[in-house]
């Protein structure tokens, strides 16, 4: 069963497979329009809900298809609950109270991360598959640690050193131009691979608590993931979004120095000129992000797919290609946007298709022994606010 690196050996190998063309969805969403639209998106959780549901009784496994079991109350009362929190802190910020503000930001920071682990345990026991659920454990100081923690930490030190950079161009007059740009440009660099890994070491130790705390029925889950591979990953594709930013920059400084210089008084022609090249360098940046979000996410996913386990005996491939990944959020993107959102169902399920098709489970599920586990959905009032924090998680 396994090989000398202690990987299982592939006796069996499948992918995913997702039957619906498009056409069952597109009803789902315009009865979930409607029934929102007529509510005035009271109906909202429930029509996520009967979405989600959608999606997974057409993904199949062996034979054997996913079930989500949510519940469109439950959400309900989780979003009321946090929509009265984010309001009640955007209030107190907005009417400049700093008691209340420091209080409310203290209690998002501070807990935060257990709502989300809370959260994410309702999302796994209300999915089976074969009539077994998923679970999810995970300490919430340690939650708190790789999900606000370290990152905050980092983040604070990355804008530390861009500070420090960018006080050493105080000094300068405007005849030393070309010292300020150099140093915003080196802040920039430095930003934008501090953020790269800030981002690396935070998703490398989100990946490694999710999946070493995920359960399917009896049997566990285990990862190894790199952390050092993780912010490789997120500070090449940071990098290839600097090349994209450059231009941006290049493009729009000119037109910056000529609206200053011109007091804002510009001739209908220089305003069109103005925005034209506005509108271009919108583009240019989307596109920077596409490509610099799809290599993150595709590098990432056939990563630690190859590295994570079920019971010792099952393995994952992932075979996402960069090109093909970009295909698909642009191609589907376009196919939205010049309908109007019309086909935005055959979209999503075109993206389903290729996440599945590229999608690969090794080893004999048949030799694994299938036992639901033993754990109750909790129903204290912390666990019933917490489980529509996090609805949704792709991997």
């Amino acid at each position: 069963m396994f090989d000398q690196q202690g990987t299982p050996e592939v006796n069996h190998s499948r992918n995913m497979t997702f039957h619906d063309t498009g056409g069952g969805y597109f009803g789902v969403c315009i009865v979930n329009f409607l029934l929102t639209l007529v509510t005035f998106g009271i109906f909202a959780p429930w029509a996520y809900v009967r979405c989600k549901r959608y999606i997974y009784s057409n993904t199949e496994l062996s034979g054997s298809r996913f079930s989500y079991n949510v519940k469109g109350g439950s959400l309900f009362f989780s979003w009321f609950c946090l929509f009265v929190f984010f309001g009640a802190l955007e209030f107190a910020i907005i009417k400049q109270s700093s008691p209340l503000s420091f209080c409310l930001l203290a209690i998002l920071i501070l807990f935060m991360p257990y709502l989300v682990i809370q959260s994410l345990r309702y999302q796994m026991q209300s999915t089976t598959l074969n009539n077994v659920r998923f679970n999810f454990n995970a300490s919430g100081f340690k939650a708190w640690w790789v999900m606000m923690g370290v990152p905050l930490l980092m983040l604070a030190g990355v804008l530390l050193i861009c500070s420090m950079i960018v006080y050493t161009a105080s000094s300068a007059s405007l005849f030393e131009m070309d010292r300020i740009v150099i140093t915003i440009v080196i802040a920039m660099i430095v930003g934008i691979l501090g953020f790269g890994a800030v981002q690396g070491v935070a998703v490398g130790m989100w990946l490694n608590l999710l999946f070493n705390g995920l359960s399917f029925g009896t049997q566990k889950f285990a990862a190894t993931v790199s952390v050092k591979k993780c912010v490789m990953f997120s500070i090449i594709g940071m990098l290839l979004l600097t090349p994209f930013l450059l231009l941006v920059l290049k493009l729009i400084a000119p037109t910056i120095v000529h609206v200053v210089l011109s007091g804002g008084m510009m001739s209908p022609d220089e305003l069109a000129s103005v925005q034209g090249t506005i509108l271009i360098c919108y583009f240019i940046y989307l596109f920077g992000l596409i490509v610099s979000f799809s290599y993150l996410y595709v590098m990432m996913r056939n990563y630690y797919y190859k590295h994570v386990l079920l019971s010792e005996k099952i393995a994952f491939r992932s075979t996402l290609t960069l090109a093909g990944f970009v295909g698909q959020l642009v191609i589907n993107g376009l196919i939205t946007l010049c309908t109007f959102g019309i086909a935005y169902p055959w979209a999503r399920i075109r993206y389903c298709r290729y996440l599945a098709k590229n999608t690969w489970v090794d080893g004999d599920l048949d030799d694994l022994e299938l036992q639901d586990h033993d754990d109750k959905i909790a129903t204290d009032v912390v666990s019933r606010i917490s489980r529509g924090l996090v609805p949704n998680l792709n991997l």
